[in-house]
């Protein structure tokens, strides 16, 4: 009875792990920001720095396991997915059984036997051969204008002469839809990431910046070739040492409070993009399942929402960039 139980317990706690890998649960981990960016301790800073990474190494290694799963559903199924892409193309082109046992065998087919397939292919969709496709491709616009034309209203005819033979393609019909959201969506989240970049290149691209730290970097060269034996050198040392305190200073005073504001808004573009990354997932395995007959496992549909994540807490491990001095060692 014990034994059952803990099997029971093992189970769910084994659930449990399994439910808490969303991107949700990941950002509920997420440490908060020192309030003083500026002013923290090399050691506050270097625990915080192992948190952001501990979770960085725990989303790196889920988005690599949602990854080989999504590799071995392919792997594993990649007979049915054949034979799932063969029946589409059969639906689409109108191919016979003989058609696609051949389409099985195509490595043993003959050029003459491919170049025979293609055609009947060909004449069933747009009712040309592949060398008629080859000289259709050589007229002006007018042409092809004209060419299409008159094969949609052939086609038209076809269909209101013989309307059982041309079935309503309802799995068309439903891909079309979901292309359609997939695309929608897409383009939302690549807005997002477009924001979120920009963000920070506001940021690095600072001329100002840039110019701090080369005053930075020149008074400290300068400041080395003083060390060692003393000519009397020390107050024009003490000098220097406080003009690359003051500018270290103004540097994280000026850039730290920007790249906060900046990770403010990155995680809030994170956590309203997360439906949209889970949908878009959702969408794209029903897509594969469509299309090649392969059945995704519902959690893969959060991989999207983990990779932002991830980017998220490469940011947030350097929030302290811009501090380039410890309290303690003054």
């Amino acid at each position: 009875m014990k034994t059952i139980l803990l099997a029971i317990v093992l189970l769910l706690s084994g659930s449990m792990v399994s439910a808490q890998i969303t991107p949700e649960a990941l950002l509920k981990k997420t440490p908060s920001l020192p309030k003083d960016s500026c002013n923290i301790s090399r050691a506050d800073k270097e625990t915080f720095v192992q948190q952001v990474n501990a979770l960085l190494e725990e989303t790196d290694n889920e988005i690599t396991r949602l990854n080989q799963e999504i590799d071995k559903a392919g792997s594993t199924n990649e007979e049915r997915a054949r034979e799932t892409a063969l029946k589409q193309m059969s639906q689409q082109y109108g191919m016979s059984e003989e058609d696609i046992a051949k389409m099985k065998n195509a490595k043993n087919l003959s050029a003459a036997d491919k170049q025979a397939l293609v055609n009947n292919m060909m004449m069933k969709q747009a009712n040309m051969t592949m060398d008629e496709a080859k000289n259709l491709s050589k007229l002006d616009d007018a042409g092809k204008k004209a060419y299409a034309e008159a094969l949609a209203t052939e086609k038209m005819a076809e269909v209101q002469a013989n309307p059982t033979q041309y079935p309503v393609n309802n799995t068309g019909k439903n891909m079309q839809a979901l292309v359609v959201e997939q695309q929608t969506l897409t383009g939302k989240l690549s807005a997002n990431s477009q924001k979120i970049g920009n963000l920070y290149a506001s940021i690095d691209n600072d001329p100002s910046g840039k110019e701090m730290l080369r005053k930075i970097d020149e008074w400290h060269k300068k400041l080395m070739t003083m060390t060692g034996i003393d000519y009397g050198q020390g107050k024009q040392m003490d000098s220097l040492s406080d003009l690359i305190r003051n500018e270290q200073v103004k540097y994280c005073s000026k850039f730290t409070p920007r790249y906060r504001a900046a990770l403010h808004q990155h995680l809030a573009l994170v956590k309203a993009s997360i439906p949209d990354y889970r949908q878009l997932g959702a969408i794209n395995a029903e897509m594969i399942k469509m299309q090649y007959g392969l059945v995704l496992a519902p959690e893969n549909a959060e991989l999207g929402g983990i990779k932002a994540v991830n980017e998220y807490l490469g940011k947030l491990g350097n929030a302290f960039k811009y501090n380039l001095f410890f309290p303690e060692e003054n």
